[in-house]
């Protein structure tokens, strides 16, 4: 399985400091070129320009795909090389991208993803991290989640813990 994460994912877990889950849960994740130009961007959170400045083995940086995919074309060029390459891969791929639009068109192109606050939840459910404590954490960044999807994501621990 290939598991392909957008710049969005990747700078919330910077902020929170735990860029290692992804390892821990995935191996291997691959970003495109663009998602690393934006990880750079001076507008990134800096640990995750300081992360990408001396990326570790496990994150892999692959060029553009090319074209990309005609219904990306509304959505920002990182998010569209990101989905682009998961739908290249859609048989054996796993999507890790936050913002709302994207995520719609995954769903639409039947593609598999999940986001930051299902990275930690799964992370939980591993024992890698506290998931009360995470979710505070995430509460204090830039990140938005409601109260009801955070519900949703306790149930799904108190079920995996059965």
């Amino acid at each position: 399985m290939i598991v392909v994460s957008d710049t969005s994912v990747l700078s919330c877990l910077a902020e929170l400091g735990e860029l290692s889950l992804l390892h821990q849960l995935y191996g291997v994740v691959t970003v495109t070129e663009t998602i690393g130009r934006e990880a750079c961007h001076h507008h990134a959170p800096e640990s995750l320009r300081r992360w990408f400045a001396s990326p570790p083995a496990w994150l892999g940086i692959v060029e553009d795909p090319f074209p990309l995919l005609e219904e990306t074309r509304i959505l920002d060029s990182g998010e569209a090389s990101a989905i682009t390459l998961a739908w290249l891969h859609r048989d054996s791929c796993l999507l890790l991208i936050d913002e709302r639009r994207g995520r719609s068109l995954c769903a639409a192109l039947g593609l598999r993803l999940t986001g930051a606050a299902g990275i930690l939840t799964d992370a939980a459910v591993e024992g890698l991290i506290d998931f009360d404590d995470a979710f505070r954490r995430l509460a204090g960044t830039r990140f938005r989640l409601g109260a009801t999807v955070v519900a949703t994501l306790r149930q799904r621990l108190r079920q995996a813990g059965s």
